[in-house]
């Protein structure tokens, strides 16, 4: 098992919110420009620090390092960078085409040569079919709710927001306050 603990100590939690806080508000300010080369790089840079930022979630949450507006901060500023790169993968085809192959897969190992006088190809593509079927609509709605999370998260005001609610966060942690805490 690994220790995750020590992402749980100073400076990790600090750093995490100043860095992210920045790089949100760089992409609300500069990025989404189809053209730029540093749009792509600091998009797979925010992807990368957004899933990284939700494992730290898990274990500031799991160690009870921080207070829970931290613990929504960062949260909230791992999807603003996590969610943008999401949009461009068509997830529910992908998982319907995967569901369904596996469900196929696995008939295959029961299914009789025949069922019904059917041979068992034709048996085994129309379950690949229905279960992806099924699948890929369930999962294009949930897409659907993510295209609604994400736009809100991606709307440049609320990307800048919590960029600077987060840096301000970050920078209380370092004094070992928090915003909440000023109130």
């Amino acid at each position: 098992m690994v220790d995750l603990s020590v992402f749980a100590d100073d400076p990790v939690p600090e750093a995490a919110l100043i860095v992210g806080g920045i790089l949100s508000i760089a992409i609300a300010l500069y990025g989404q420009r189809e053209d730029s080369l540093w749009d792509e790089v600091g998009t797979l840079f925010a992807f990368i620090l957004g899933g990284a930022m939700l494992l730290l979630t898990y274990v500031l949450a799991a160690e009870k390092a921080v207070g829970w507006f931290t613990l929504v901060m960062v949260v909230l500023l791992a999807l603003t960078l996590f969610l943008k790169p999401l949009r461009e993968i068509p997830w529910a085809g992908v998982v319907g085409a995967l569901v369904g192959g596996a469900a196929a897969a696995a008939a295959s190992f029961v299914l009789p040569s025949e069922v019904f006088g059917i041979d068992e190809w034709i048996v085994l593509v129309v379950i690949f079919v229905i279960v992806g079927v099924i699948v890929h609509t369930i999962f294009h709605f949930l897409e659907d709710l993510l295209t609604i999370a994400r736009m809100v998260l991606s709307w440049k005001p609320t990307m800048v927001i919590v960029g600077l609610v987060s840096i301000a966060e970050g920078i209380l942690l370092f004094l070992d306050s928090s915003i909440i805490s000023l109130f």
